[in-house]
């Protein structure tokens, strides 16, 4: 088996954007990392929106994936933000932060390595001054992912025989107390 755990962290974030887009095609902006410039000015931010954010790599210390990775709970937030002009927008972007939410449980990105989603909270966001304009829920996860490079790679070669040893009759010395596996 091909131990390959390696991510490239921007082909993650690329997966997700693009994941959730085909997903929620009414979203008119889906995107990493909020700046000022993009949330106002003279065009505005086109709603209704999702923008994202990987604010912590939390350690998992009771997980070695013997690959000297660092495996690590990878937090994301979700900010969806809908305009007051929205119908019914309260009750809207609660429907939509629970449809969200829902998808995410046990979400892998495609073409990207990553454990399961485990979906942390939903709730509304009140505390960014920049979207006082808005109404603004967050939806926030966690997901394992290992850093680093895995010192397994599969090299394309397979087996054709295959032995068993039992302890402590195995290694150097004891080949003659294998038995060949046959399939």
């Amino acid at each position: 088996m091909d131990a390959n755990t390696d991510i490239d962290l921007d082909a993650l974030h690329d997966a997700i954007v693009s994941d959730i887009k085909a997903q929620f095609p009414d979203l008119q902006t889906v995107e990493f990392y909020r700046t000022e410039e993009r949330m106002g000015g003279s065009t505005g931010l086109p709603l209704p929106a999702i923008i994202l954010d990987i604010p912590e790599f939390e350690p998992d210390m009771n997980i070695d994936p013997g690959t000297e990775q660092l495996a690590v709970n990878m937090r994301f937030e979700a900010e969806i933000i809908f305009g007051f002009r929205t119908p019914n927008v309260k009750r809207e972007i609660r429907k939509f932060a629970a449809a969200f939410a829902a998808w995410l449980r046990l979400r892998r990105w495609t073409g990207v390595r990553t454990g399961p989603a485990y979906v942390l909270s939903v709730a509304r966001s009140d505390f960014n001054p920049e979207l006082d304009n808005y109404e603004v829920w967050c939806v926030e996860w966690s997901q394992p992912v290992h850093l680093g490079n895995t010192i397994w790679t599969n090299d394309g070669t397979v087996p054709q025989q295959v032995f068993a040893g039992y302890s402590p009759s195995i290694g150097n010395g004891n080949e003659s107390k294998y038995t060949k596996v046959t399939p």
